[in-house]
């Protein structure tokens, strides 16, 4: 126990020792920060209490089916946030420099565990707790919680409702961890997703969202009445469904109800716990053994796949040094199991996100509709890019780590590593944008003219969100975190995330009243011109070469200093 305590002392005297270190650049970093997930909190919150009001006084839905909405909402969170909890858990636990240097210490494989675990929850779980607490706070707003409401349901419900994901994600990992020595890391990960892809996909096909609907509105108007015996039998032996109940019968005056669903959850997440702990007394020491064998990596059955042309060896057309860059970058992107998942989860976000447009009917009369949709869409993708080269471009100078040093020993020109960084993450991030934006459009509204604004404004918006994360990527550079989630996460990452919103809002500005224009003459006239995208689209190019500029230039300057 005195080494548990003297190490989260440590840890959070190390934690507020950054945050409340008076420096320039930290206190500006704070703020940003806070804005950015203040006013992210406060644009959850008003969604969340426009979406109430709008499905129970507008669309009246019922209580019923808003409640069994809520709880299809909160399948897809647990998920999340098991699934993000697995792919974090998978740096902090066993590829962490940390838990190296702990294991050499007299301190037990226990404590450490419930050190890193503790660490872990929180780190990948606080955005989402956010989310969650704004979420809970519009749907309070609209059934009057008093202010004791809002403080048990985030402690005593939300906070265990994320304890099962993330204790499960562990031992889910815990448990899988040896058969990579088999089958390899990459394999097994991809197996874990195409199975949370089936669950996800099994549990909407087997709730039926329509058919409930439709089961429902039979009783209309008499949708408010508890429809119980719709629900399949296996939803009643998931948090998700714990929870709705619990809020169900909390806002319809039945307070026993609901706190029989408050035990089961929280007895639940005891035994999640309980069991965490238990696997990890049996299991995290050789489990952590397994994962730093260089055989977990690549399976021990037969040999790993290779590709030629990432072979140093086999001669190419580029120059020599061009050559080496590609081959070096594709093969550390490749290796590190947690940066190629998270691509392979964005392309499923992706891929949702498309399907989901070619299932859209918008028939909408009015311009101004018209225009709010068209916008929705583009800030959607815009946001999708930023998040994309958050994620993937600003650590790639952070990632030379404490290696960097080769590379500024050999005869190779900073500003060339410089500019090819910015080449290679330009035209890999402007192809998924491209493809984005013009499938997304087209689906929306079968106009060649809008497609082409569409992509010549998600081009300049690639090229500025490029520059900008290169740029602030070497300015806030990181040389000595090895986990590139963390250094998208850190307080660096999100002053430039912040800038990135910034930059989005004054595209979204110059184009929205032009395009409305364009749709009142479209719908109401009949009459369509091309001129009205002149301006706007002069204008965001102006304000993109700059962001650019500016960005490029405190890079090179910034990767030229020491490390």
């Amino acid at each position: 126990m005195r080494e548990l305590l003297l190490i989260f002392n440590i840890k959070a005297h190390s934690f507020l020792k950054t945050v409340f270190e008076f420096k320039l650049q930290t206190i500006v970093k704070n703020i940003s920060s806070l804005l950015i997930f203040g006013g992210f909190a406060v644009g959850v919150f008003f969604l969340s209490r426009v979406a109430t009001v709008y499905l129970l006084q507008q669309a009246n839905i019922g209580q019923f089916l808003f409640h069994r909405f809520l709880s299809m909402l909160l399948y897809v969170f647990f998920i999340t946030v098991n699934i993000g909890n697995m792919i974090v858990s998978y740096s902090t636990l066993y590829k962490s420099q940390e838990v190296n240097f702990l294991m050499a210490m007299p301190v037990s494989h226990q404590k450490i565990f419930l050190i890193k675990f503790v660490d872990n929850f929180f780190y990948s779980s606080s955005t989402l707790s956010i989310v969650g607490f704004a979420v809970l706070l519009g749907y309070g707003s609209f059934f009057n919680f008093p202010w004791h409401y809002y403080f048990f349901i985030m402690f005593f419900v939300l906070l265990p409702f994320m304890l099962i994901a993330g204790a499960t994600a562990v031992v889910i990992l815990m448990s899988l961890i040896k058969v990579a020595s088999r089958i390899g890391v990459r394999w097994l990960l991809a197996i874990i997703i195409s199975v949370y892809l089936s669950a996800i996909f099994l549990y909407f096909r087997m709730t039926n969202p329509v058919q409930l609907v439709s089961e429902v509105m039979k009783h209309y108007p008499d949708i408010n009445q508890y429809f119980g015996y719709l629900d399949p039998p296996f939803v009643r032996y998931l948090p998700n469904h714990w929870v709705t109940e619990f809020f169900y019968w909390l806002i319809n005056g039945d307070p026993a109800r609901a706190i029989s669903y408050f035990f089961i959850l929280f007895f639940t997440m005891v035994a999640s716990l309980l069991l965490a702990w238990l696997m990890a007394r049996r299991f995290y020491y050789s489990s952590w053994v397994a994962a730093t064998d260089a055989r977990t990596l690549d399976g021990t059955r037969g040999s790993p796949i290779r590709l030629k042309f990432t072979e140093f060896g086999t001669p190419t057309f580029l120059r020599p040094q061009t050559e080496v860059l590609l081959k070096r970058d594709f093969l550390l992107f490749f290796r590190e199991p947690s940066q190629w998942l998270h691509l392979m989860l964005m392309v499923i976000l992706l891929l949702v996100f498309l399907i989901s447009m070619s299932t859209m009917e918008l028939k909408l009369t009015q311009p101004f509709l018209q225009t709010v949709s068209f916008m929705v869409v583009f800030l959607f993708n815009g946001f999708l890019i930023a998040s994309i080269t958050l994620r993937f471009v600003f650590p790639s100078v952070s990632l030379e780590s404490d290696s960097f040093w080769c590379v500024r020993a050999s005869p190779l020109s900073l500003k060339k590593l410089y500019w090819h960084k910015v080449l290679v993450s330009f035209a890999l991030v402007f192809v998924v944008a491209e493809t984005l934006s013009i499938l997304s459009v087209f689906m929306l509204r079968n106009d060649a003219l809008l497609v082409t604004v569409s992509a010549a404004c998600m081009g300049c918006v690639t090229l500025s969100m490029t520059g900008l994360n290169i740029g602030a990527g070497t300015y806030f550079a990181a040389y000595k975190e090895k986990n590139p989630i963390r250094i998208a996460s850190s307080q660096g990452a999100s002053l430039t995330f912040l800038a990135s919103m910034v930059y989005l809002a004054v595209v979204v500005s110059a184009l929205v009243v032009p395009l409305n224009k364009y749709f009142e003459s479209l719908i109401i006239r009949g009459v369509t011109y091309s001129s009205w995208s002149f301006v706007p689209m002069l204008f965001i190019g102006m304000v993109s070469l700059f962001l650019f500029s500016v960005s490029t230039r405190i890079g090179l300057k910034s990767i030229k200093r020491d490390f």
